[in-house]
């Protein structure tokens, strides 16, 4: 009997030595996304014993699920197939929760039969109840000195393993954590990463004891959310999680599901989008809202943005191909793939893909904050841009690598230097541009640990843009060329148009020159002082006197006409070409060249034109730099009045970008030479 009782001692001994060194998972029930009902008799253990710390100290950015990742988080078991493991390996540091070493020594050996690069993984041994990690996992944020922490909460679920991975990835990562005592979880949050984030109204039901105004307080002191939208679940689920039906792509772009008017939640989830068109995102505009039809509950919502890919759960219907095109339209420059979920834990309409994934911020992560330029911009000034330059890795921003770069219309981009202003503030200039020009820029920067950025973060391929326009008191044009004798003779027209929503009083306009002649031949108002309107304009005629003795500096002489109004004094420059001065050409030798109209103009004009006799008559377009562009007339012409029509094509018919085109009439003894604006 003695052996064998030593025998069984020693068996016993040897269990328990290994089972201290590699713990198995405790057994249980099966758990689902819901709660089981043994747990829902025990959700007064939920936040019981959590530890509330003070908050980071702010300024506080959240980061954006669309920010740079270094790393994405999910848990053995597993529910996600492994070809999405193995792109996500492909793309980012891929750190598996494993309950031991032996499970880890598992999964490598999964991850090696699957063809999953083991070099880019690593693990974090810890116990677990269950893959969600979404919806227990760590949220990031920067505090004042740029360092990236971990804020926590109580997981709304009686699940104390899964609740203490935000803590262990922040001493796995070595940076700091923090506690919030909010219930919630991460499938019921998204953020935009410059102060907005939008829950259900499940974090209102799962923290009763807290007001509404103390959530939002708790939101705003350990995330920096001065926005938290709490709205009501479209869907009607048991879950309740927002990202079953919306997420943000961009601080301005969110996207919505859509159902068939024959849906049950038709009704409640269009309202939901129109909430969120009527809403301003914080670049100051309504947000862009995005659909994706889901008429089977399809969870196309429930995606990962892992820097430059997103991933979609994809249900193996003719709709993936739908939604892959949604994504693509909405997200420029993005990869957009789709994996259909494992057979044994497949994809549902409440718990799919981003459910089961934790992007993990990058620690030293290069971030640029910028509200950028929209809608109209003055055409009269250039725009200045204005920036904040983030560097998470504590490192020195190179100044020589901060560019704005722009493009007007479909030019080149052009790079323009930014100068830093202080501490981590930058700011440039994009050149004055021809009112009417569409603009499209981003920012670039470098630090020295040799990250680069962009805003928005796929830079080119889904660039800021806004439109040149007129927004004063404005003549148009703000130059009168005089080119010619026939157009000093007939004269030349500046509009000066309002605007302004506010009336202007033009009290005097210059009637003559000063050490060059030129006169105002007319002014459309009958008096002055006069009112113009908001949208209304002033015609002013200015002719110059031919011929005059001068003694020319120049090929041309430079003068200005001064306009005095209620908004101040302007001028309108005047260019009088020398020749034109010492000419004697009689007004019978040559032609009249009117003033195209409309003008500017967006698809076509007219341009007229007199002959005083019959002959061969040229008339041609060339750009602001002289380049001919298009032969409009070519031909003989009797003597009297025509006109011809311009559709803003070169000679090929292709559309030419926006800007000043100068029109030429060309007969047998004179060249005669005005001006247009093309707007696209």
């Amino acid at each position: 009997m003695k052996p064998i009782l030593l025998t069984g001692i020693f068996i016993f001994l040897f269990s328990t030595t290994l089972l201290a060194q590699d713990p198995v998972p405790r057994p249980g029930p099966l758990l689902r996304h819901w709660m089981t009902s043994d747990e829902l008799l025990r959700k007064g253990e939920i936040g019981k014993n959590f530890v509330e710390t003070d908050p980071p100290v702010a300024p506080i950015r959240n980061v954006a699920e669309f920010d740079p990742m270094q790393g994405a988080l999910i848990r053995y078991p597993f529910g996600l197939p492994f070809l999405l493991i193995k792109e996500m390996a492909l793309t980012v540091k891929l750190t598996t929760i494993v309950a031991s070493q032996s499970q880890k020594n598992t999964v490598i050996q999964q991850y090696l039969s699957n063809g999953i690069d083991t070099s880019h993984c690593n693990f974090l041994i810890a116990p677990t109840d269950s893959y969600w990690t979404r919806d227990y996992g760590p949220w990031f944020v920067s505090d004042s000195s740029n360092h990236i922490g971990i804020v926590d909460f109580p997981y709304n679920r009686p699940r104390p393993d899964d609740d203490e991975i935000p803590k262990k990835v922040a001493n796995m990562l070595g940076i700091p954590w923090y506690g919030m005592d909010l219930i919630t979880t991460g499938g019921n949050y998204m953020t935009d990463g410059i102060g907005t984030g939008a829950s259900t109204k499940l974090v209102w039901e799962e923290n009763p004891a807290q007001s509404h105004t103390q959530i939002a307080q708790k939101m705003e002191d350990y995330l920096g959310i001065g926005t938290y939208q709490v709205v009501t679940d479209p869907n009607n689920t048991y879950i309740d999680h927002i990202d079953c039906w919306a997420k943000f792509l961009a601080p301005d772009k969110i996207l919505i599901r859509k159902v068939p008017p024959s849906h049950s939640r038709y009704t409640a989830i269009e309202a939901a989008a129109a909430y969120w068109a009527g809403q301003i995102c914080p670049y100051g505009y309504p947000y862009k809202v995005y659909r994706v039809m889901t008429g089977q509950d399809q969870p196309y919502t429930n995606s990962v943005i892992l820097n430059n890919k997103v991933l979609v759960p994809y249900m193996g219907n003719y709709w993936d191909d739908s939604a892959k095109a949604v994504y693509q339209a909405a997200m420029p420059g993005y990869i957009v793939k789709g994996f259909i979920g494992d057979p044994s834990t497949p994809w549902e309409s409440t718990d799919a893909l981003h459910c089961r994934v934790m992007g993990m911020a990058e620690v030293g992560q290069l971030y640029i904050h910028h509200i950028p330029l929209s809608g109209n911009q003055p055409c009269e000034t250039g725009s200045v841009i204005n920036e904040e330059i983030l560097a998470c890795s504590q490192v020195p921003i190179k100044n020589d690598s901060v560019f704005i770069n722009y493009r007007s219309n479909q030019g080149p981009y052009h790079s323009v230097l930014m100068s830093n202003t202080g501490s981590n503030h930058y700011t440039g200039n994009i050149p004055k541009q021809p009112a009417g020009s569409v603009v499209r820029y981003f920012l670039s920067a470098a630090d020295e640990s040799g990250r680069h950025a962009s805003l928005p973060l796929r830079g080119s391929a889904d660039p800021f843009r806004f439109q040149t326009v007129f927004t004063k008191l404005t003549a148009v044009p703000d130059t009168l060329w005089f080119h010619d004798a026939g157009e000093a003779w007939m004269g030349l027209i500046a509009q000066l148009h309002n605007n302004l929503d506010e009336n202007v009083t033009l009290t005097d306009v210059q009637q003559w020159g000063t050490e060059i002649p030129w006169w105002v031949d007319s002014i459309s108002a009958p008096s002055l002082p006069h009112t113009i309107i908001p949208g209304d304009s002033v015609a002013i005629k200015v002719k110059v006197p031919i011929p005059v003795n001068a003694s020319p500096l120049t090929d041309y002489y430079i003068d200005s006409l001064r306009i005095t109004a209620s908004t101040g004094i302007q001028h309108i420059v005047l260019m009088i070409n020398t020749d034109i001065l010492q000419n004697t050409t009689s007004q019978d030798d040559f032609a009249e060249l009117k003033q195209n109209f409309p003008n500017p103009f967006f698809a076509e004009t007219t341009i007229p034109f007199i002959t005083r006799q019959s002959g061969q008559v040229g008339l041609e377009i060339f750009d602001i730099h002289g380049m001919k562009v298009r032969s409009v007339v070519d031909g003989r012409f009797a003597a009297g009045y025509h006109q011809v029509s311009w559709n803003g094509t070169d000679d090929r018919g292709a559309a030419l970008p926006g800007g000043i085109y100068l029109y030429r009439l060309i007969t047998g003894n004179q060249t005669v030479t005005n001006r247009m604006v093309l707007i696209r």
